[in-house]
């Protein structure tokens, strides 16, 4: 028979609270509970589990090793838990993970590479951390990704290269960044890219060029950059193309 487990959360007060949880749950949500620490270690039987949120608590640290048990992980939200850090190592064995949040967080330093064994991931969120670089290379492995946020952090280049592999990618966020140039040739095959948010960067030269066989693309914002140019290929359209005031399209042919 299966008994139930229970959590211990510290909260910002000092007390304690102490969260009973079916051993068969399949979702548990920790959200917004004002909890300072937690435990994860009960967590190791629920082999169930499949959603799993402690978002919008102050952690700062957070231990997932517990969830490595949890083989049937596909939720799992860490997003405004005023994190400085976070080992992600736990996930090389949630195959099944297909959603990973730790955005509104205080990131200097994040390690993609246990992604690289979560071909399912389908929604990966990191924007608005303290991120001056990031490696993309696990990426390459995870064909399934739609949504990817990297916006909103302090990165000075990324190199876009390991999304080539992403064919279903669907929408890209890179906005808010320190980036002066970027290379979108690694997007030139995603036949299913729609959405590209490169607005509020340092932008002086913005070559679309490389889009011109992404013929789903409905918005590209490329708002706020101090380009003052837009290159594109002769005939290209995109209905919900975004750019300021003064700068202009040119339209080059091939």
């Amino acid at each position: 028979m299966l008994t139930d487990v229970t959590l211990t959360c510290q909260l910002t007060d000092g007390s304690f609270i102490h969260k009973s949880v079916s051993n068969d749950s399949t979702s548990i949500s920790l959200r917004k509970m004002d909890i300072t620490s937690v435990n994860l270690t009960p967590l190791s039987s629920l082999s169930r589990l499949e959603h799993f949120s402690v978002s919008y608590n102050p952690l700062k640290i957070l231990d997932l090793q517990p969830l490595s048990n949890c083989k049937n992980l596909k939720v799992l939200r860490m997003t405004g838990c005023a994190l400085k850090s976070i080992n992600l190592d736990t996930l090389h064995k949630l195959n099944h993970l297909e959603q990973l949040s730790v955005s509104f967080n205080n990131l200097t330093k994040l390690d993609l590479s246990p992604l690289s064994s979560c071909a399912k991931l389908e929604l990966l969120t990191i924007n608005r951390n303290k991120l001056e670089n990031i490696d993309l290379s696990p990426l390459a492995s995870c064909s399934n990704l739609k949504t990817l946020n990297i916006g909103q952090n302090p990165l000075k280049s990324v190199d876009l290269t390991p999304l080539s592999s992403c064919e279903n990618l669907f929408s890209l966020v890179l906005n808010k960044t320190m980036i002066q140039s970027i290379d979108l040739s690694p997007l030139e095959t995603l036949g299913n890219i729609q959405g590209l948010d490169l607005s509020e960067n340092l932008l002086k030269m913005i070559n679309l060029r490389p889009l011109r066989n992404c013929n789903e693309m409905y918005e590209i914002n490329l708002d706020d950059n101090p380009s003052r140019s837009i290159v594109v290929r002769k005939g290209f359209s995109c209905p919900g193309l975004k750019i300021s005031p003064d700068a202009k399209i040119i339209e080059v042919d091939e």
